[in-house]
């Protein structure tokens, strides 16, 4: 770092001022030290006329120097120089002229330093240029632009520079002593929010959460956008290059550094406002988003997993999938009992964060909501302090990643457990903006889309080179409760229940098997079939009437789409289904009845002698397994025979007809002419993630308007052609106009057809 020699510079400003010539040589005044090997002086101030580092080593060879020496930043040079050379320092660092900003590598160097330059200076002086004594209330009058408090505690550098420094003393306008950090510690915090504890003890000793941090700058300004990230880097123990031109992506890109090296979740508790799009990137655009934060603190991983034990089970070592079962994690309550040491350490850490070109890799404990398939609920690590809930935020899959959800849900979350799932959050982008396409399904969503796409529908294109697929379902009536079917069972639950049902019964069977034991055998044997069933037959839950989810949704997968229309509660009813048991809690209850029936079995044998039969019998599991073995294909054929029927059972409640285009464009248009949503606009924007020309917005407002006035697509050339496009732009438009005219041919006709089949009452 460079630094002022404060002699050299006060003689070369006493011979100025008194001779007006330069006697001695004092071209020297800044040299390179080390900042640990230095005692040193800084000096913290606002920013108004200054002197920057051409000026300040060429001063004495400039024409304008009496003009410079009049500036009162080169007065604040003067004044901190003086005050070092009376507290014994002989260097002295002040931003504005030690910097040379001309050269970006160093000025890169500086910014990514300047934290550790504050915090190992001997002595920090903090001029405050508008006032003549502490403040102790507001005065809005006098400092109407920076909410009531004098200026330097409203910009966005001077937070580090209140916090780094030990020995931090405050001089009013004429650079009179008015208090020191310490002294002033309790007003400083209301003042700033900044705990007392950083304040005197230091940031380190304190460990503040990254939202406290962030809350702490959340009413802080700075002169350029950029320069609101680049002040928090010291703050967060992150370093990064500077971009300056990049704008909001400077702060955006400084939670990512945070997130590489930190797995501190209150990242991502920040506040969304009425600006914020309802579907976003789960990091914050601004620090004003962190400005009720400061009460967020982070959560130690057995305290979080202490908090959750009743909703979800942790994860296991190598067994991150949500289809894995507790008791196989050695993690689980039954493995802590038995090795307690063991919990306690693989309790310590959380499961790091990954960041990608994807997005950010991480795994949280997730939950659904009833009749609503968009949006997913999640825990973080972090909590309020004086609260005992940690915090929870609403993500909204889209195209494999999640975005922060800040809408209103009126849905009541299923009645089931929190799985632990990995996800990708999105740091950057939005999610889908209308609300109504759905790219991740599950249940008996999933399996009609699955069946929609296997259906040959009505080809109205004029190739079959690449067909797009258009369904439209209907549903009027509202599932009944009773409705308790199986779209997705899994391929071995039929294969594992006959097994274990066949064992257990030839258990039961043995000769001479005393009651007891053969009763134990039968009551295993139904709690195994039931949890089978359980496990594999998912049910349809009513939506509530205050239910806030829509009447229509458009599912997308790839080259099929099923446009879901209905009446009342029908279509949030069935947009999502679950098990009665999740998998994982299966496979949990699979191991509990195996070690049971061990114990039944091996306990048995003690009361029992030894006979022939009982030999012959020994020999029943192995004869299972291979009857299982051989009987596998089937039970797999069965399974599928059983998805088959179950679908038949629901989606005969929906009116299906499905239509096939030879284009995508088509395709969609005739999907917006079945919704006339007010939301065309969107949709469109979700289902064509096209180039932004000329051409496509210039088609996307002629056809919109179209079926928002319901009109015809008979568009000429007319309507469009004003001269001005190229040969290749007008074939094109030419071509689009086309498509969309075709879509509306088959919207007519799927009206007439509608018409047809159910004519008015």
């Amino acid at each position: 770092m460079r630094l002022i020699d404060v002699d050299i510079f006060l003689e070369r400003e006493r011979q100025m001022e008194e001779e007006g010539t330069i006697v001695r040589d004092t071209t020297t005044i800044l040299k390179v030290l080390h900042d640990l090997d230095t005692d040193y002086a800084i000096l913290s101030h606002r920013w108004k006329d200054e002197v920057d580092y051409l000026e300040i080593t060429q001063l004495t060879k400039m024409e304008n120097r009496d003009e410079i020496r009049k500036r009162g930043g080169y007065q604040k040079i003067v004044k901190s120089c003086q005050q070092a050379k009376i507290d014994g320092l002989e260097w002295i660092w002040v931003d504005t002229c030690c910097i040379d900003k001309r050269n970006s590598t160093e000025l890169s160097e500086a910014l990514n330093s300047m934290f550790r330059w504050y915090a190992n200076s001997r002595r920090c002086y903090a001029y405050l240029h508008d006032i003549d004594v502490f403040p102790t209330t507001p005065d809005h009058e006098t400092f109407s632009g920076s909410k009531g408090w004098p200026e330097w505690f409203s910009r966005g550098w001077t937070l580090q520079e209140l916090i780094a420094p030990t020995d931090l003393q405050f001089f009013n306008k004429d650079w009179q002593l008015i208090g020191d950090k310490r002294n002033l510690a309790c007003m400083l915090m209301e003042i700033t929010r900044v705990p007392r504890g950083v304040l005197e003890d230091g940031l380190a000793a304190y460990g503040p959460s990254v939202a406290q941090v962030m809350s702490w700058a959340a009413d802080r300004t700075t002169t350029r956008v950029e320069d609101r990230a680049y002040s928090l880097m010291g703050l967060v123990d992150v370093n990064m290059p500077m971009l300056y031109g990049e704008g909001k992506k400077a702060f955006l890109r400084l939670q990512q550094e945070i997130i590489r090296k930190s797995s501190d979740q209150t990242i991502f508790a920040w506040d969304p406002t009425d600006q914020t799009p309802q579907a976003c990137c789960v990091l914050a655009d601004d620090p004003s988003l962190f400005r009720d934060c400061h009460d967020i603190i982070q959560i130690d991983s057995k305290e979080f997993y202490s908090e959750l034990s009743g909703l979800w089970n942790p994860p296991g070592n190598g067994a991150n999938r949500g289809d894995t079962g507790p008791l196989q994690r050695r993690n689980h309550y039954f493995w802590r009992f038995l090795f307690p040491q063991q919990w306690t350490i693989q309790m310590q850490v959380f499961h790091p964060f990954t960041v990608t070109n994807m997005g950010i890799h991480v795994q949280l404990p997730a939950r659904r909501y009833g009749g609503y398939p968009l949006i997913l609920q999640v825990v973080l690590a972090c909590k309020r302090e004086g609260s005992l809930e940690p915090i929870v935020i609403n993500l909204s899959p889209w195209r494999t990643r999640y975005y922060r959800f800040t809408g209103e849900v009126k849905c009541d979350l299923l009645p089931t457990s929190f799985q632990h799932s990995q996800i990708i959050l999105a740091y950057e982008g939005q999610g889908a903006s209308s609300g109504i396409v759905i790219e991740e399904v599950g249940g008996v969503v999933a399996s009609l889309l699955d069946q929609c796409a296997a259906k040959s529908g009505m080809n109205v294109g004029y190739n079959n080179e690449h067909r797009f697929g258009v369904t439209s379902a209907e549903i009027h009536r509202v599932p009944g409760r009773w409705l308790q079917i199986s779209p997705s069972v899994h391929p071995l639950s039929v294969p594992f229940s006959f097994f274990f049902t066949v064992l257990f019964l030839g258990l039961v069977a043995r000769p001479g098997a005393i009651l007891f034991f053969a009763a134990a055998m039968i009551i295993l044997a139904i709690v195994w079939i039931l949890s089978e069933a359980s496990a594999g037959i998912p049910f349809i839950r009513l939506c509530k009437p205050e239910c806030s989810s829509r009447g229509e949704y458009i599912i997308g997968s790839g080259m099929e789409i099923v446009v879901l229309r209905g009446r009342g509660r029908a279509v949030p009813s069935i947009t999502h289904s679950e098990t009665m048991m999740s998998f994982h809690v299966l496979q949990d209850v699979r191991i509990v009845v195996i070690i049971l029936g061990a114990i039944l079995f091996v306990s048995e044998g003690l009361f029992l002698e030894p006979s022939a039969a009982q030999r012959l019998l020994s020999l029943l599991p192995f004869l299972a397994i291979l009857v299982l073995l051989s009987l596998l294909p089937f039970c797999q054929a069965l399974s599928k025979a059983l998805r088959s029927w179950s679908l038949i059972q629901v989606l005969y409640r929906l009116e299906l007809r499905k239509y096939t285009f030879s284009t995508r464009i088509t395709g969609i248009v005739f999907a917006l002419l079945l919704l006339r949503t007010e939301k065309a606009a969107e949709v469109m924007n979700d289902l064509l993630p096209i180039t932004d020309t000329k051409a496509w917005r210039r088609w996307k407002t002629i056809v919109l308007d179209r079926i928002r006035r319901g009109g015809d697509f008979n568009i000429d050339t007319t309507d469009w052609d004003d001269g001005t496009w190229t040969d290749r732009e007008r074939e094109m438009l030419v071509g689009l106009f086309q498509n969309a005219h075709d879509a509306y041919r088959v919207f007519e006709r799927h009206l007439a057809e509608s018409a047809f089949e159910r004519p008015p009452a």
